[in-house]
């Protein structure tokens, strides 16, 4: 569609290109390309078809629509779809882009500027009738993500408020889970080998490294004395002389050094060594219990020696020296285990060919330094980089990014965009794994003056106006920068989709798409101290607006259990159990009890299994039993007697204690019903004795001496 060319020209090349392709679709082609746009939307004179003669002019317009009409379906196809669409025959496609003439040979001008991604252009329906829902066919989507976002749109459009005949579908949401439980016992006692088995082989081949500063006595500082306390603040040794010999100590062997009260002859100094048989102290280090635990069965440990001097200045300095080792040691072992999981990164390239993506005056978190840090935020070739104000520099690599995602801002006070990634880095002097950039649409709190202002005041109006536009406008800006993002990466080779299931060992490759948290399926809970919005996304179960963030990846979660969930309870907690057993479970407290059924029905949707119970559960035991039983998944115990298998049993000690409840409340009421009775005949009794004790009255009263008769005694 150049100027100056044949409007007819269209259809003879889509002939040509149809027949050299695909020529059994030749058929299906109409003869009509689009038509122009000029003073009527369709110009009959400008009608694209083989026949058409006129010639293409600079500025014209023309809608350019190209398809197949009365494509037959297969039965394949048809057994493939879903709902309605099994019961046609035939179906139609159309493609259409409005389209302006330049002049020369420049190229036309795409006025339609949309993404053509097939994530932005498609969504699937799901019907009512519809019970399972199959994957599309194409390659854009493996099975796990087709099955994620049907998922998603299936709750998506479920009104929560309202259920819709609660007992069907409660009974097919817990038919849907004892089929997964099945599947999760299935798979896991196929496995060649246990979780618990891998963790004893890991442990077992554990390198230990011993503590090797000297290795002989002739590598010992030149000027160590012979009977003195010294400290070497270069090896981080403490000499301390035994019998005339000087014998070294790791500083991490001590556990303190004290230098107690001085007698009016001579100064002390008691040394504290840490031995196997104590209780583990913060201050020792991971390596040195290791090397206690390793050696506290065939070696000998010294726990105590205490040195006296009549000169006080040298076990008070041998003593600042070694408070001071000890502490650059602690310093030391910190850092070192802050960095031991970092990973070298590569090194930035900045874009030259091109413009740079870049927004500024982004607020970074976790801070860099400061209480703020503020800056811009630029996509380069491979990676991202943010220089603050300070000129603070923080590059994140595109192929370190696992999950990315995009928060727009609803009714939040921020637009963000949060990066979760496979190693952590260094921001300031902590590691972080997430990273996150936003833009307050409008502060946090506000301070009300006491004046009163009407709903109609148009300074109220015209604020709110404000407000929403900047709403709007930092969305659309946070989403183009995302759009850009993607471009960028995929000029460069990097490929910004999701495969779950292909393994790309390329460096160059990186596996993170753009995916928006659902707010129609969010609940509220307190993941860590306050009240915050959950929401889940296709791969994700995430807080990103309140810190520390809470985020969970949904293919780590071995199993969910929903704990004090009872009629009388107005909010229970969710446990979330991961498939790493060494991690103590996380927890979502007070989720209000009219979220459980949504929550229920989208992990079911999600393949996750779940549970229930009614008491709160210690979970560190809990743990520690899941990994020292090797039979946990199997119906069985060791002894052949049955149990039940896997997570089955918080739901069958919640049901085995609703049963006591049961029995016990009816033991209850029949104890109370004899107790009545015996309540009854003991009043009979009672009323008996009395009257007994009544006639035993009398008749002691007739056998009794009178008053005369008493004092003729007394007498």
């Amino acid at each position: 569609m150049l100027a100056g060319r044949c409007v007819g020209s269209v259809a003879e090349t889509a002939n040509r290109f149809i027949r050299q392709r695909c020529p059994h679709l030749l058929k299906f082609l109409p003869k009509n390309f689009g038509f122009g746009l000029g003073l009527d939307f369709r110009e009959s004179s400008l009608i694209m078809n083989a026949k058409n003669q006129r010639k293409f002019a600079q500025n014209m317009v023309f809608n350019l629509a190209i398809g197949f009409h009365d494509l037959e379906l297969t039965d394949m196809q048809k057994a493939d779809a879903q709902g309605s669409i099994r019961k046609l025959s035939k179906y139609s496609m159309l493609i259409a882009d409005t389209v302006l003439i330049q002049s020369g040979d420049e190229p036309p001008d795409i006025v339609t500027k949309h993404s053509v991604e097939w994530k932005d252009v498609s969504y699937f329906i799901n019907e009512k009738n519809d019970k399972d829902i199959m994957p599309p066919q194409g390659k854009h989507y493996t099975p796990e993500q087709v099955e994620s976002q049907s998922a998603i749109m299936s709750s998506r459009l479920r009104e929560r408020s309202k259920a819709c005949a609660p007992d069907r579908s409660s009974l097919a949401r817990n038919e849907k889970q004892a089929e997964l439980m099945q599947q999760k016992l299935s798979v896991k006692r196929s496995e060649k080998s246990s979780a618990w088995s891998q963790q004893g082989q890991l442990s077992s081949r554990a390198d230990i490294l011993e503590v090797d500063v000297y290795q002989s006595a002739g590598e010992y500082p030149r000027d160590l004395p012979s009977s003195e306390v010294y400290v070497d603040m270069q090896g981080q040794v403490l000499f301390a002389p035994i019998n005339g010999s000087q014998v070294p100590f790791h500083i991490s062997m001590i556990k303190n050094a004290v230098q107690p009260d001085p007698d009016r002859t001579a100064t002390y100094l008691r040394l504290n060594f840490f031995t196997p048989g104590q209780t583990a102290s913060k201050d020792i280090a991971p390596a040195t219990s290791k090397l206690i635990e390793q050696h506290g069965h065939n070696s000998m440990f010294i726990k105590e020696m205490l040195y006296r001097s009549r000169e006080s200045q040298r076990l008070t300095a041998a003593h600042r020296m070694i408070q001071e080792l000890r502490k650059r040691f602690r310093q030391h072992a910190a850092k070192a285990a802050e960095e031991a999981d970092l990973i070298p990164q590569e090194k930035l390239v900045k874009m030259r060919d091109q413009r740079i993506p870049r927004m500024a005056d982004l607020t970074m978190r976790p801070f860099i330094s400061g209480k703020k840090t503020t800056g811009t935020l630029e996509a380069h070739t491979n990676g991202l980089r943010f220089t603050s104000k300070k000129h603070e520099i923080v590059d994140i690599m595109y192929g370190n990014i696992k999950h990315s995602l995009f928060q727009p801002c609803e009714n939040e006070v921020m637009v963000l965009i949060h990066f979760y990634l496979k190693n952590p880095v260094l921001v300031g002097r902590k590691k972080s794994q997430n990273v996150q950039f936003l833009t307050e649409v409008v502060d946090a709190s506000v301070a009300l003056d006491s004046a009163r202002r009407s709903m109609y005041d148009p300074d109220e109006l015209d604020e709110e106006q404000r407000e929403r536009q900047l709403r709007k406008k930092l969305n659309e800006m946070f989403k183009e920068f995302c759009k850009k993002m993607e471009r960028v990466a995929k000029h460069h080779r990097f490929h910004l989709e999701y495969h779950e299931s292909t393994k790309i060992s390329s460096q160059n490759i990186s596996q993170i798409r753009f995916d928006i948290p659902y707010r129609d399926l969010g609940f509220h809970g307190v993941p860590n101290r306050e009240m915050v919005l959950i929401q889940p996304t296709v791969r994700c179960l995430v807080n990103l607006t309140e810190t520390p963030f809470f985020l969970v990846e949904l293919d780590r979660v071995e199993h969910i259990h929903f704990e004090r969930c009872t009629f009388r309870s107005k909010n229970f907690d969710m446990i979330i159990i991961l498939q790493n057993f060494d991690v103590l479970p996380l927890s979502i407290n007070a989720v209000p009890m009219n979220e459980l059924d949504a929550i229920q029905e989208w992990l079911t949707d999600c393949s996750i299994t779940y549970t229930a119970g009614q008491a709160s559960m210690s979970w560190k035991s809990v743990m520690n039993l899941v990994k020292g039983d090797p039979r946990f998944y199997e119906e069985t115990d060791e002894h052949g007697e049955s149990k039940p298998a896997g997570w089955q049993f918080l739901q069958a000690d919640d049901n085995h204690d609703g049963n006591e409840e049961e029995d016990d409340g009816d033991e209850d009421y029949s104890a109370g019903d004899d107790d009545d009775e015996d309540e009854d005949e003991e009043d009979e009794d009672e009323e008996e004795d009395d009257e007994e004790d009544v006639n035993g009255d009398d008749d002691e009263d007739d056998d009794a001496l009178d008053w005369d008769a008493m004092e003729a005694s007394a007498q």
